[in-house]
């Protein structure tokens, strides 16, 4: 497992240990495809569908790509609710903060982070929707938000 240390200041905590404990498996899927295809067929997508919604009846690599970074339900059933609320008050820049930590170290993650920032304004609002049905699904658990 790769940790940060608590020097990096103005990084959302719960994300850095996010992207920290997630970091092996993005590399190892990063590294067993085609990354410049893949970034390219989501590029399409997106430019494509720029009011996509995400649902469950179909993904694109686009949402794929989101899906594989952002979203992992076990991670956030093991926060506290004092680190939900804290995750639950950032935005998706507060993750490419997180994960930029790790871009001069590994051109893999460079590349997804400068994908991600070209196309901002489609991921932050793809995360709204997926933030929205976490918090949703975390309150039905009894989770206090």
């Amino acid at each position: 497992m790769i940790i940060l240390g608590d020097t990096v200041s103005g990084i959302n905590p719960i994300w850095a240990r996010y992207v920290s404990e997630q970091m092996i498996e993005w590399l190892n899927w990063l590294r067993n495809i085609s990354i410049r295809s893949y970034l390219e067929l989501s590029q399409r997508f997106i430019d494509l569908n720029p009011h996509y919604i995400p649902d469950s009846a179909g993904a694109s690599e686009a949402s794929e790509l989101f899906d594989r970074m952002v979203v992992n339900q076990e991670f956030f059933a093991q926060v506290s609710d004092a680190g939900v609320l804290v995750w639950a008050n950032s935005g998706f820049e507060d993750f490419l903060l997180a994960l930029e930590v790790y871009a001069p170290k590994y051109p893999e993650i460079r590349e997804v982070v400068l994908f991600f920032r070209r196309n901002l304004w489609w991921f932050k609002r793809l995360y709204q929707f997926f933030r929205a049905e976490l918090i949703l699904q975390l309150r039905a658990e009894g989770r206090s938000l």
